[in-house]
């Protein structure tokens, strides 16, 4: 990831709460945000998807995945696993969103001659920042300080942002929320 990112990261949640006409404490919703951009979504039971690849995707594999962003002719669009928890939806929706507002190279889907849909990566690199800034814009720093700060619990949190405990706990470590408020408490 490079240098500064993180801060960066911060100040595009802040600035797309803002677009929104939302307080840096508020909660996003990442369906709304990905309107707002011009950004389609859909789950992949809507895409008249062949009855044996829904099977695949829904039924046989459906760990193996959790979105991709795919765009054509200037139109972009996000696919989610409908299998998979609101939650997980949520934070897969803004990763891939990260990847489309960070002007990552989006996955471009290929048919090969059998039949079976391959999908180019996106680089380390591109995938931490998206990992990062879409987890910045469910949770911000200073929704973090402001809710912890003010008694919340992670799993208050977790709940009130649509997020997973998981992610909350991940963001207030990697964010260092817990060991200022830790700091604040002893001073």
């Amino acid at each position: 990831m490079r240098r500064g990112f993180k801060a960066e990261s911060e100040r595009i949640a802040a600035s797309v709460r803002a677009e929104l006409g939302l307080a840096k404490i508020d909660v996003l919703d990442p369906w709304r945000t990905a309107a707002h951009r011009g950004v389609l979504v859909r789950g992949a039971d809507e895409l008249g998807l062949a009855a044996e690849h829904v099977a695949q995707l829904m039924v046989n594999d459906p760990d193996s995945w959790s979105g991709m962003t795919l765009a054509e002719r200037g139109v972009k669009l996000i696919v989610l696993n409908p299998i998979h928890s609101r939650a997980r939806q949520c934070a897969t929706l803004m990763h891939e969103l990260a990847h489309i507002m960070l002007d990552h190279a989006p996955a471009s889907a290929v048919t090969s001659v059998s039949g079976m849909v391959l999908l180019s990566d996106y680089s380390d690199d591109q995938e931490s920042e998206a990992d990062w800034l879409g987890a910045a814009l469910l949770l911000p720093e200073a929704a973090l300080l402001h809710h912890r700060g003010a008694g919340k619990s992670a799993a208050q949190i977790a709940q009130m942002f649509g997020v997973s405990l998981d992610l909350c706990n991940w963001r207030c470590r990697m964010t260092g929320v817990e060991k200022r408020l830790s700091y604040r408490r002893s001073a």
